[in-house]
């Protein structure tokens, strides 16, 4: 099974100690290697779905490459689905910083959102023109890119399969957390609560990989317990989107007593329940988190949610697509990597908070960075 920081009392919490929230420095570029706690995942394992390489993973570790033992100055082309939140910003912020750290050159666009799939398949092709040695693919589809996977392939172009994930098996790596274990942490918590809930579930975007997935593990999670969804909304994770979708479940649903969502849902549902004076009659829960969302739980606007490590995995797939170009796989068999999981609970959550020992440094971008499209590689 998955190696999770599981939710539990405040005395039994595993987090990474260290600063306040949200306080980031910018990393230094010095060409070092890193190391850090992962999942692994051999997606030829009998018990897992070969497409997506979903399933169980083992605990261990991610070592990243140092300067040195980059050969080439590589072309690297990032597509990620948009840059409206802090996690993809922390996306951005981490491939570039690796980028950096190994001098390769790394160029990135956005589809500017879920619903732009055209505009995404035009950019994998672009990256593909551009004659990219590997591209890092945030799919804003689950299955609808495979045939620009295959056409980058049949180029001759290494794919990672970055932070959402899709259903061909032609990737050569992956770097993303299962969201059916994200949507199950916080299902297993709400449950664990041993308390009758009338819950909303805003998981994302119809037809993006990790919504379903999200989906999928919360309802296994409380599928026995007291948690009773009555009311499921997908949408973009845009705030006018999930601001519409927030009002509606509300409207839908007086007597609900909980949000289960997004970290754009718990930052919108945190203003409405304000305006309406109801922060202390819902509750908010979320699937990922934010610097935003980690400020709502801190002040007990917002109860409790898990960081994917968004930076992390940013960082983690610019490495392991040198790897893959230069063949030097850090584990024989492990094609999926993810960084460990981080659960966060504030005050409103009794017993259980624990965001004072939260160490942001993997999660986000430092404050003030802003998005970069074009980094230059070192000649080697």
């Amino acid at each position: 099974m998955r190696k999770l920081v599981a939710l539990a009392p405040a005395a039994g919490m595993l987090l990474v100690a260290g600063c306040a929230p949200v306080e980031i420095a910018a990393e230094p570029v010095t060409g070092t290697s890193w190391k850090v706690p992962a999942l692994l995942t051999d997606c030829d394992a009998p018990d897992i779905e070969a497409a997506g390489c979903m399933g169980p993973n083992t605990p261990g570790s991610y070592e990243s490459l140092d300067r040195n033992s980059v050969d080439e100055d590589w072309r690297i082309c990032s597509v990620l689905p948009h840059l409206k939140d802090q996690t993809w910003i922390g996306m951005n912020y981490g491939q570039v910083n690796q980028a950096q750290q190994l001098g390769v050159s790394l160029t990135t666009t956005d589809a500017g959102g879920y619903e732009n799939l055209a505009d995404q398949v035009t950019q994998v092709e672009d990256c593909i023109s551009s004659g990219a040695d590997a591209i890092l693919l945030s799919a804003v589809s689950n299955e609808s890119l495979n045939p620009a996977i295959a056409a980058a392939k049949r180029q001759g172009i290494k794919v990672v399969d970055v932070g959402n994930g899709v259903s061909s098996t032609e990737v050569d790596a992956r770097v993303l957390q299962d969201y059916y274990d994200m949507g199950k942490l916080i299902g297993d918590h709400m449950a664990s609560l041993d308390e009758p809930m009338k819950v909303a579930l805003l998981p994302g975007p119809a037809g993006a990989g990790w919504t379903e997935r999200t989906r999928l593990g919360f309802e296994a999670a409380t599928e026995d317990s007291g948690i009773a969804v009555a009311d499921i909304k997908y949408g973009d994770t845009g705030k006018e989107v999930q601001l519409k979708l927030v009002e509606d479940v509300l409207s839908a649903n007086p007597e609900i007593d909980a949000i289960v969502g997004t970290a754009i849902t718990m930052e919108v549902a945190a203003t409405v329940l304000a305006e309406q004076g109801k922060t202390g009659d819902v509750r908010l829960y979320g699937t990922y988190v934010t610097p935003q969302s980690v400020e709502l739980i801190d002040k007990g606007r917002a109860n409790c949610a898990p960081s994917e490590q968004s930076s992390r995995i940013g960082k983690m797939s610019v490495d392991l697509a040198v790897r893959v170009l230069q063949d030097m796989p850090l584990n024989p068999g492990i094609e999926r990597y993810a960084p460990e999981p981080l659960v966060i609970c504030g005050p409103r959550e009794d017993g259980y908070q624990n965001i004072e020992s939260f160490d942001a440094t993997g999660s986000f971008a430092p404050e003030g960075w802003d998005p970069v499209f074009n980094v230059e590689g070192s000649s080697k």
